[in-house]
């Protein structure tokens, strides 16, 4: 059984929500538009997002470029170079036809979010098979308008070895290549910030020894609560926190370790270690909510069969958010304030600790 959370601490939350900046650090947000559009949706932010995006009070989302696995083994580097540039013109299109989107690249876009003249879209690449070996691509993603990656999701490339997917328990070893080494150092001085949140160990050692700017997890729980190869030990949450990184609340539930429910019980377990780990100004939200996409996912691929002329039934997707959208965020917040922290340490882990880490690492315009 999950928490029942007070009506007194839901409104305190709601007026927080309010007035306080809310970021999500981590949404496939762009992959969905994509296949969607491809389903013939139109203005899918408007129909299915921004609702709950205004209950909640956002301020701020990290649309992630994630290129599927079955993209890389059908066509490889070119086949995902090409799928990584439709998901970035997909969502750029959604961004001009709604007059409540804002694109942010610079720190100048993100106060214009904060102080709620748009909601602000920041896009990231989760992970750099797209590009290869060839690192100048680097340069042709920022000036598309991406403003951070993670060098691998939970696959080895070019540049890293990742970390295993949500649902196993499987280490992988092998670190940062020579290549993926370059990578971070290009990434730097293109002010693009590193994402850690797909890296194994090795790989997270690496980026201690190379990266000299903050860097973040835009997506981990913490290992101590759920024994899980994606989220981070205690050792890696500090050495984040001593380069004035913040790490993004991840709600899946293989992550969070809810798979009996306690959906809201477990993601506060996670934010009050990571407080008591790291301190109050490193935590943040970035749920990596994906229910919605797969279920695209699989709508797109039931079609595809049916064009095929294939005898086919829809795929059954498994349910692996626990929120059920952006709208219950406040119920969140309220429940850490039921369970006892305190106003300031909440606003912070809602948006403001992210607001900060960008202004940190975004380009000044």
């Amino acid at each position: 059984m999950d928490l029942v959370v007070k009506e007194e601490f839901r409104r305190r939350a709601e007026a927080l929500h309010r007035a306080s900046p809310v970021v999500d650090a981590h949404l496939d947000l762009a992959g969905e538009i994509l296949i969607r559009q491809r389903l013939g949706e139109r203005e899918i932010i408007r129909s299915r997002y921004l609702p709950g995006w205004k209950r909640a009070g956002i301020n701020l989302i990290v649309s992630s470029i994630y290129v599927p696995d079955d993209v890389l083994q059908r066509g490889g580097v070119l086949a995902a170079w090409e799928d990584a540039l439709s998901q970035i013109s997909a969502l750029e299109r959604e961004i001009e036809a709604a007059r409540e989107l804002m694109a942010v690249r610079s720190r100048g876009d993100l106060q214009k979010a904060v102080s709620g003249e748009g909601i602000g879209i920041l896009i990231y690449m989760e992970g750099l098979d797209c590009i290869g070996e060839d690192l100048e691509r680097l340069s042709e993603l920022y000036d598309l308008g991406v403003r951070g990656a993670s060098l691998t999701w939970s696959r080895r490339n070019a540049l890293a070895a990742g970390c295993c997917k949500a649902g196993q328990r499987i280490r992988i070893s092998g670190g940062l290549t020579e290549l993926g080494k370059s990578a971070v150092r290009r990434m730097e001085r293109l002010s693009l910030f590193l994402d850690v949140s797909h890296l194994n160990d090795d790989g997270f050692e690496d980026v201690k020894k190379i990266a000299r700017r903050p860097f973040c997890a835009t997506h981990s729980g913490a290992k101590a609560v759920c024994e899980n190869y994606r989220n981070l030990t205690d050792e890696q949450m500090e050495a984040l926190a001593s380069r004035d990184g913040v790490m993004g609340l991840n709600g899946c539930k293989y992550i969070a370790g809810s798979l009996s429910g306690n959906h809201l019980e477990m993601l506060c377990r996670h934010a009050e270690y990571e407080v008591n780990r790291m301190g109050p100004g490193h935590v943040g939200f970035g749920f990596d909510l994906c229910d919605s996409y797969d279920a695209a996912k699989a709508d797109l691929d039931y079609a595809d069969r049916i064009g095929r002329g294939e005898r086919s039934e829809k795929r059954e997707i498994e349910l692996c958010d626990c929120l059920p959208d952006h709208g219950s965020i406040p119920l969140l917040s309220a429940a850490l304030l039921q369970r006892g922290m305190e106003e300031e340490t909440v606003r912070g882990i809602m948006g403001g600790n992210f607001v900060r880490y960008f202004e940190k690492v975004l380009p000044s315009r």
